[in-house]
Formats: C-alpha cells, sequence, structure tokens
C-alpha cells in the first residue's frame, strides 16, 4: 500500500506539487478518479501536505468504491494528526459503508474525546451499535443525543424504537408522540405515526381479548379505564384510548376496535 508521507522538498518542489494538484482538481472535476490519484501521489511525494492531500485521495478511492484503499489512506492520515477530526470522520463514513462497525466505532470514540457534542460522531456511534444488535449502548448513546439536541425529531424516534424493542411501550409511545409533535409534516412523522398505529392496534387487541377473558379487568376497565391499563402494563395512544373508550361504552365494537384508520395529529 502506498504511504502518504512526503519525500524531503527538493528545489523548485513547491511548484511542482502545485501543478500535480491543480492537474488532480480539474481530473477530480471531470470524475476521472484514478488520475486525479496519481498526481495527488505525486504532489505529495514533492512536499504537498500528506494529511490534507492524503484524505483527498481517501475520497477518491471511496468514489471509486476502492474501499481498503480508501480506509488505508483515510488511517495514514489519522496517524498524521490525531488531533485532527477529519481523518476520524472519513474513516466512520467508510467503515459504516463497509460494514466495518466495530472500527466505525474507534473512529467515533475518537471524534467525541476531540469533541463531546459532536453530533453526527453520537448518531454514526448508535448506527453501528444497532449494526452489531448492542441496544443498550445504542439506547445510551440516543440518551445522549436527545439531552444534546431535543428539538430533533429522529433522536426521539430512534429512541420509541429502542423501546419498542425492549417492551417499554409506555416510553415508545411517548417518544412516538414526541417525534410528531416536534415536526408534524416531517420525513419522521409518517413513521411515527404507522408505529403508533401499529402499537395501538397490537394493544387493543390484547386488551380486547383480556377484557373478554377476565371479567374483573372487563370491571375496573369500565370503571377507570387508565387504571386498569397501567396495571396490566398497556400504554396507549390518545387516539387509542378513544377508541378504547368507545369499544367499552358499545361492546359490540368488540370485534374490531382498531378498524378504522388512526391519525395523530
Amino acid at each position: 500500500m502506498a504511504s502518504i508521507n512526503p519525500a524531503e522538498p527538493q528545489p523548485q518542489s513547491h511548484n511542482r506539487w502545485h501543478v500535480e494538484i491543480l492537474r488532480a482538481e480539474a481530473l477530480a472535476q471531470g470524475r476521472k478518479w484514478s488520475q486525479a490519484i496519481t498526481c495527488l501521489k505525486r504532489a505529495i511525494r514533492a512536499g504537498a501536505d500528506p494529511y490534507r492531500y492524503g484524505l483527498r485521495i481517501a475520497e477518491h478511492y471511496r468514489a471509486l468504491e476502492r474501499w481498503k484503499e480508501a480506509l488505508s489512506f483515510a488511517e495514514q492520515a489519522a496517524a498524521l494528526a490525531p488531533q485532527e477530526m477529519p481523518a476520524y470522520e472519513a474513516i466512520v463514513a467508510i467503515a459504516l459503508e463497509t460494514g466495518k462497525f466495530e472500527r466505525a466505532i474507534e473512529a467515533c470514540t475518537a471524534l467525541i474525546k476531540l469533541n463531546p457534542r459532536h453530533l453526527p460522531a453520537y448518531t454514526a456511534l448508535g448506527h453501528a451499535y444497532m449494526h452489531l444488535g448492542v441496544t443498550d449502548a445504542a439506547m445510551r448513546v440516543t440518551n445522549i443525543l436527545i439531552r444534546l439536541d431535543p428539538a430533533t425529531p429522529s433522536h426521539h424516534f430512534k429512541k420509541a424504537l429502542l423501546c419498542q424493542h425492549h417492551g417499554e411501550v409506555g416510553l415508545a409511545v411517548y417518544e412516538l408522540k414526541r417525534t410528531i409533535e416536534l415536526d408534524p409534516g416531517g420525513p419522521h412523522a409518517d413513521a411515527a405515526q404507522d408505529a403508533l398505529q401499529t402499537l395501538d392496534a397490537f394493544q387493543l387487541e390484547q386488551i380486547v381479548t383480556l377484557a373478554q377473558e377476565d371479567r374483573v379487568f372487563r370491571t375496573k376497565l369500565e370503571r377507570d379505564p387508565e387504571d386498569a391499563l397501567n396495571e396490566r402494563g398497556f400504554a396507549l395512544s390518545d387516539y387509542g384510548t378513544q377508541v378504547l373508550s368507545e369499544w367499552v361504552s358499545h361492546p359490540f365494537l368488540a370485534a374490531q376496535p382498531h378498524g378504522r384508520p388512526m391519525q395523530y395529529n
């Protein structure tokens, strides 16, 4: 694997590497990535900044989907300047694209050490943990994201999915509603509405079955629905609660308590 360490500068080397950089930029504009890489390597050997242009080489290899070379040059850049963030950011992007989630976690951790409020690093970290199935760690990262950036709907949506995975239905419903409240017309609102409808439908079916089989539960449901549901661990949305109230009032609806479309506006 080629190194990005430069050779000792020679007389007139600045002019030579500057010309190579200009050539590389022109070639890159024409999407001639391989030729641009060749020019950048010559520029580095002539004395150009190996960190900056090594990262440019990594970008071009990434465009060519030559992932091994892309990651290698990004890693070399990180080794040259361990206190600089762009190389770690490049490593994270390449590692996620190639499924190297453990390496992505390492690079995210390095970024967070350099900048404890690096939101993209936390987002990528949670993504990597999810792909590895480490949902407890993903939940911790999501909670940090919500604390640092509470107004972003996607953080709440991710937490809702994690809560649902862990069986924390009440928290899942809360976070889904929060997702919709933050951006009712946003890209996550429809998905949150669908998830709420699914949770409601699943729970309503269980509630109906239980009420038909358990007279004590049915009586409690008629007298104090909220207490009856909490006691059994159910957590409906506002609309789900409305549907349940109609079912309790009109038992003939029991066969299909969630039969009409639900809207969570």
